[in-house]
């Protein structure tokens, strides 16, 4: 879970992803992505990331809170630190750039935001128990359940060769 406002220093994140141990085969429509040399699926925008969305967005309702709504400009942000996620092979807010949330995000209209990580192998659903996790989670549930956050952006990806699939759903705060 890690969390930043826009325009000031980041607050301090706390790097404890969720390490949930899960994982999935390839699912039919992604599309092939090299990411420094390792071979993956990228499952943005296919079943993985939207079931997350969906599974979100149904938890959010049980509690009386409104759907997020799913930002495309959100999803490549997640979609780009998925990847770097992969390709360190550990979970971390941190890229492997030094980058954090907030600068991830800094071309973007927002005023606070939240991020959730998870990585799984091994169970039949790594989106069900990736979202299971999160909310297992206080500090990832309270991204999910905060009134507040009203826009989402998530991404999957799978590393064949390991067998893990790497989630990250970023919240926000827009400025209007």
């Amino acid at each position: 879970m890690a969390m930043a406002k826009r325009g000031t220093k980041m607050v301090p994140l706390v790097a404890a992803a969720l390490a949930a141990l899960a994982g999935c085969s390839g699912t039919p429509g992604s599309r092939a992505s090299s990411v420094k040399g390792v071979s993956a699926r990228l499952l943005q925008d296919d079943s993985a990331a939207y079931e997350a969305y969906r599974l979100v967005n149904e938890e959010r309702r049980i509690r009386g809170l409104p759907d997020l709504v799913r930002r495309p400009e959100l999803d490549r942000v997640a979609a780009r630190h998925a990847r770097d996620q992969l390709w360190m092979g550990r979970l971390s807010h941190t890229g492997s750039d030094g980058s954090r949330l907030e600068s991830r995000l800094s071309s973007l209209d927002w005023i606070w935001a939240g991020e959730n990580l998870a990585r799984n192998k091994g169970y039949g659903s790594p989106t069900r128990e990736a979202v299971r996790g999160w909310i297992d989670s206080p500090r990832h549930r309270d991204n999910m359940f905060r009134p507040d956050f009203t826009h989402t952006g998530v991404a999957s990806i799978r590393d064949p060769d390991t067998g893990f699939t790497y989630f990250v759903q970023i919240f926000i705060i827009p400025t209007a």
